[in-house]
């Protein structure tokens, strides 16, 4: 009997669930923000639909509006489609740079507020204004999933540190971490690249690493389940150590930090004669020797900018009873680094 009724109960609630066709509605998929020409605080956004063809082609559609708030682009949006729009299927929301530098933390913060997004998705920025990524013609399966797959596979097999909704309202919440978002460039009308790192002081951005240091930022903020580093040895050889994986272990003293970097990987090629374990270890400590020096860089980079990527606050206020953030944020200051790497080739192929 209880089972029936438990039936005749399901039955019910879902006459009560809000029915949509695919095809009477418009899924926003990305959206774009800019700060609109002329104004301070007046933003000009842009939404991207996906509209899928019989033939499997996709028509990408752009439409822009102005506003203060997010709902103010879906108004506006709103009366410019003939049919709704629906929010569902966002995958990316990308920040030109004058909305980056003015701050995107209400932007952003809305997101998290709208129940039908999902923290899967990603928050970039762009050297060019973001409506002008968001019109041009990417890949045969849409500018959304173009940019989106370009990010993923990033993340997974390269040098942008792992980074979703979730992550960045977790550091725009909490003191003692700063977010970080990834940089794309638009390069030809059907074509983008990861042009940086775009590092932020609470929600705004004030300065973008380049693409060559993104490798040592990742060794710092994540760890590697695979990746690529190119090492030049000093005879001008070349070794391409491939397959990398990395963790990192953080003692954050008083005045001091200590930082080891261990590093796992293999030898996939070689432009020198033969590779001996002579050659091998070369590569190894001249790896080592790199790692030590760009990311010691890097760390005192952060501390002039007075920001905190990697997260040292939020470590250390993890350790320390009644933790006095005003302290740390003078001892942060001056705080010495102390940057140690490991570096180990576990194949090579065939050593002559």
């Amino acid at each position: 009997m209880k089972k029936l009724a438990i039936f005749f109960l399901a039955v019910l609630l879902t006459g009560c669930v809000d029915k949509e066709i695919i095809d009477d509605i418009n899924i926003e998929v990305a959206v774009g923000y800019d700060l609109l020409e002329g104004s301070e605080d007046t933003y000009r956004g842009t939404i991207l639909f996906q509209e899928f063809q019989t033939d499997k082609s996709v028509i990408n559609r752009t439409y822009s509006g102005n506003g203060l708030l997010r709902k103010d682009l879906i108004l506006d949006v709103s009366k410019q489609t003939s049919e709704p729009v629906v929010t569902g299927g966002l995958k990316l929301a990308i920040f030109g740079p004058d909305i980056s530098e003015k701050g995107i933390y209400d932007l952003v913060d809305s997101f998290q507020r709208d129940a039908s997004i999902g923290a899967r998705l990603f928050i970039l920025t762009a050297e060019e204004k973001a409506e002008e990524v968001l019109e041009g013609n990417y890949g045969s399966r849409g500018n959304s999933t173009y940019i989106y797959n370009l990010i993923e596979h990033n993340i997974e097999h390269h040098d942008i540190p792992y980074t979703n909704l979730h992550l960045t309202m977790r550091d725009f919440y909490q003191k003692g971490e700063d977010p970080f978002f990834p940089q794309i460039k638009k390069i030809s009308n059907d074509k983008v690249e990861v042009s940086g790192i775009s590092l932020f002081q609470g929600d705004k951005e004030v300065d973008v690493l380049p693409v060559e240091k993104m490798f040592f930022f990742k060794l710092l903020v994540d760890k590697y389940s695979e990746g690529n580093f190119e090492v030049k040895l000093p005879g001008g050889d070349l070794a391409a150590v491939k397959s990398i994986r990395s963790k990192r272990k953080i003692s954050i003293l008083d005045k001091k930090t200590n930082i080891k970097i261990t590093i796992r990987g293999v030898i996939r090629e070689y432009t020198g004669k033969t590779l001996t374990q002579e050659v091998i270890k070369k590569i190894e400590k001249g790896l080592e020797k790199e790692i030590e020096r760009e990311t010691l860089k890097l760390l005192k980079k952060f501390q002039k900018l007075e920001i905190d990527p990697i997260g040292l606050g939020r470590m250390k206020k993890t350790q320390t009873r009644n933790f006095d953030f005003k302290k740390w944020e003078d001892d942060y200051k001056n705080m010495d680094f102390n940057v140690t790497s490991d570096v180990l080739i576990e194949e090579t192929g065939v050593i002559e």
